[in-house]
Order: C-alpha cells, then sequence, then structure tokens
C-alpha cells in the first residue's frame, strides 16, 4: 500500500505550494538508512561526509548538448561532482562551475575547448562552496572570473577556511585534490541583484540571490531558452544540502526562508523549460516544488518537536521518519544538518 504522506505529495505537486501545504505534514514510519551512512552521530561535525563515495573526480570526456550551444558535463550522481554547464556564444564561453579541485578545472577547461574553440572563456560560479570553485586555479590567467560581489566577498573571507574543512574532513581521493587547490577570486564583479553579458549573439543573466544556500548564491539564466542553472539551490532526488556545519558555515551562513523565496520564484514567475540543478538530473518545476514541499514538511517537524526535547533527541527521532518519507532520494547525510538547522533558527 502507498503510504499516504507520498499520495499527498503527488498531489501537492501539481498545485502551488502557498496552499494546503499543511495537510502534507508528518511522517511514516522508520526505514533503513542509505547506504552512506552506518550510524546516527551525536552531533553533525563527527560524521564524515563521504565514506564510501567514488573520487569526485570530474569526467568531462562527454559534455551534452541540451539546446544549442548550450552543454552540460553531468554529475553522474557522484557525491561532490556538480553540474558544469557551458554556454558558447559567437565571441566568449561561459563556464559555470568549476569541479573540486584544479584536476577538475583542468578537465573542464579541455571540454570547453572542444566544444567553444577560438572562444574567450569567462568563468562564474553558482556559490562558493568547495566542489563549485576550488577547481578554479587552472582558469587563472586564461579567462575572465565574474561573480557578485557578495559571492567573491565570502570567498575571500571564507574559502581559506573552507578548504582547510574539506581537507580535513574527507578521504584521501578528496584530499589529493585539493592538495593544488587554491582560492581563486573574481577578476570582475557586479553589484546589484541582476546582470547581463553578451557572449556574442547570446545574452545571458545573472540573477544574485543573496545569501539562501550560501552567501552570494547567484543563478544563471538563458532568457531566451529558458534554462536555469540553480546551483545548490536544487538538488534532483537528493536530500537538499543544508550546509549547517559550525563553527565554519554557521547560521548566519543560510537562510532557509530567502531559499524558498527563491524556490518559489523559480516555480511561480521564471516557469523554466530546463532546470540544471547542482546535483542530480535535470528537471522542471517539479524538482523546485518537491523542495519546497520537504522544507516545509521538516522545518514543520522540528517545530512539533522542539518543545521539552534536547536537540539530539530531536535528531534521533525525527532523522528516521524523514528517511522514511522520501524512500528514494540520496544522501540522507544532509537530514541531520537541516534538523539541527531548523532547530535553532
Amino acid at each position: 500500500m502507498t503510504s499516504p504522506l507520498l499520495l499527498n505529495r503527488r498531489s501537492a505537486l501539481k498545485v502551488s505550494i502557498g496552499t494546503g501545504i499543511a495537510s502534507l505534514l508528518g511522517f511514516g514510519a522508520a526505514a533503513a538508512e542509505d547506504s552512506t551512512n552506518t550510524a546516527t552521530p551525536a552531533t553533525v561535525t563527527q560524521q564524515p561526509l563521504a565514506p564510501k563515495d567514488p573520487s569526485p573526480l570530474v569526467d568531462a570526456r562527454f559534455p551534452c548538448e541540451i539546446a544549442e550551444d548550450v552543454w552540460i558535463i553531468p554529475d553522474r550522481r557522484i557525491f561532490l561532482v556538480p553540474n558544469i554547464g557551458i554556454v558558447v556564444g559567437k565571441k566568449s564561453a561561459l563556464i559555470i562551475d568549476c569541479g573540486l579541485g584544479p584536476q577538475c578545472g583542468e578537465r573542464v577547461i579541455e571540454a570547453a575547448e572542444k566544444v567553444a574553440p577560438g572562444r574567450k572563456f569567462i568563468l562564474t560560479q553558482t556559490h562558493a562552496h568547495p566542489e563549485h570553485v576550488f577547481g578554479a586555479r587552472p582558469f587563472k590567467n586564461r579567462a575572465e572570473i565574474f561573480l557578485n560581489r557578495q559571492q567573491n566577498e565570502y570567498l575571500a573571507k571564507k574559502g581559506p577556511e573552507l578548504l582547510q574543512l574539506f581537507r580535513k574532513r574527507f578521504g584521501e581521493p578528496e584530499r589529493e585534490l585539493l592538495a593544488d587547490a587554491e582560492v581563486v577570486l573574481a577578476t570582475d564583479t557586479y553589484d546589484g541583484d541582476r546582470e547581463t553579458l553578451d557572449l556574442g549573439g547570446r545574452q545571458v543573466e545573472f540573477h544574485a540571490i543573496g545569501t539562501a544556500h550560501s552567501p552570494g548564491d547567484q543563478t544563471i539564466w538563458l532568457p531566451k531558452e529558458k534554462i536555469l542553472f540553480a546551483g545548490d539551490l536544487i538538488e534532483e532526488r537528493m536530500f537538499p544540502i543544508v550546509p549547517f556545519l559550525p563553527p565554519t558555515i554557521t547560521k548566519a551562513d543560510i537562510d532557509v526562508a530567502k531559499w524558498v523565496e527563491a524556490l518559489s520564484y523559480m516555480n511561480d514567475e521564471m516557469r523554466p523549460s530546463i532546470i540544471v540543478p547542482g546535483h542530480g538530473d535535470l528537471g522542471q518545476a517539479e524538482i523546485a516544488r518537491a523542495l519546497l514541499v520537504y522544507f516545509t514538511e521538516v522545518q514543520a517537524q522540528v517545530r512539533k518537536l522542539a518543545d521539552g526535547r534536547n536537540l539530539d533527541t530531536i535528531v534521533s527521532e525525527l532523522k528516521p521518519q524523514i528517511r522514511a518519507a522520501y524512500p528514494t532520494w540520496e544522501h540522507d547525510r544532509f537530514i541531520e544538518p537541516a534538523i539541527r538547522y531548523f532547530a535553532q533558527t
């Protein structure tokens, strides 16, 4: 028999997130953890983020053309590999994100040289988290690096600390990729919530979100094709990455209310024909709506349990219920940070 929660969720995804959401709240019985986790830790910081995952080396051999001269290097559903975009104009090619470490960045450049020969390269990043920015070193002196000012300032301030955190927390393959990584700042920035670049016969819009998933989040929008590169504001069939890792990433570096606002705008106003998520498969508005439902459910359940229970008890009680309610989603390692974030906001 199908869980009533899952039936309700399917119905909810057909309507606006703003109405009827209360009927979605409540979770089913516990189910087994996915293979990436073997125990529920007492605190987030005690749990390795990637205990059994393959090496996150970008495989750029087979870029996929999703529209004319719009390419992606897919993540192949490998943890810490982002979906990477290459948007080609007559004069320039915009590269969106660059992978975890210089070796990944070199592979991205090789792919860009194949699909956009003779073009000037412009690198941008959806946000300043390691698998999206620490592949940038090979782009120095080979590309313009174009970011919104808030993201660039956050990268300058927190980039070295994030680099050291990831070097300590991951296994040998990740540490090897990060061994020669460095913080690479923008050569040019923009202010305000929107900027447009002309790549030569192709307009590309940069939408600065502010602090949502991270300070300086931005999406990349192709208005003619209605293609949206959403970064980690959207993950497909995967628990959204609420990167609550104090003391390095604190509550001040995340704003889920702003995140929800951005998702609602994508769903209700932009209505993209294709969404390229930060991780996972391409989709349309339904993958934004799925995260809206998730955030609403988890926040409501945390608030319901918060009265009279300590945080570790809330985590141990709620985490398996959330896992059971989303049986097809990957990387349940991100459930606990979300619970802890909502419990402290």
